[in-house]
C-alpha cells in the first residue's frame, strides 16, 4: 500500500493499536510513503496511480478533486478495469484526525480490504472510501 495523505503514521499507529498489525504482516502487507520510494510531493495523479498499479500498491489518498486530465478520477474513469488494484479514499479527513471511534474504524476497514486483496478477493470498483466501505460483488 503506499500512502498519498499525511495520515499513514496515524494509520499505521491505529492499525497496531487495534491488533491488526501482525495479522497484515501475515500477508506482507505493509505501509510505504511518497519519502520511502523518492517520489516528488507534487507528483501528479496519474503518474501516482500507475507507480502503484506497477508495483502493486493499493493507493490510500484523501478524497481528491477532479481537475484536469490528470486528476485521479479521471484516470480512473479511463484507465482502471476489474482486475487493477482500487484507490482507498479517506472520507472525512478531519474526522478521522479528531475522532477516535472514527478513525479505527477507518483503519479496521483499510486492514479488512487489503488482507481481503491479499487474499485473492476480487474486487469490482476502482474506488473504495473508508470508513463504510462496500465491496461490490457480482
Amino acid at each position: 500500500m503506499a500512502a498519498s495523505c499525511p495520515s499513514v503514521g496515524y494509520l499505521q499507529f491505529l492499525i497496531e493499536s487495534i491488533g491488526l498489525r501482525s495479522i497484515l504482516a501475515e500477508e506482507a502487507i505493509r505501509f510505504e510513503t511518497f519519502a520511502d520510494n523518492d517520489l516528488p510531493r507534487d507528483l501528479d495523479d496519474r503518474s501516482l496511480w500507475r507507480f502503484c498499479q506497477a508495483n502493486g500498491w493499493v493507493l490510500f489518498t484523501n478524497d481528491k478533486n477532479n481537475d484536469g486530465p490528470d486528476s485521479l478520477q479521471a484516470t480512473l474513469h479511463d484507465s482502471w478495469h476489474v482486475g487493477l488494484l482500487p484507490v482507498l479514499t479517506l472520507a472525512n479527513q478531519g474526522r478521522f484526525r479528531r475522532e477516535l471511534p472514527y478513525a479505527r474504524q477507518t483503519a479496521s476497514d483499510i486492514a479488512e480490504v487489503l488482507y481481503g486483496i491479499a487474499s485473492g478477493e476480487p474486487l469490482y470498483r476502482p474506488r473504495i472510501f473508508v470508513p463504510g466501505h462496500h465491496l461490490d460483488r457480482p
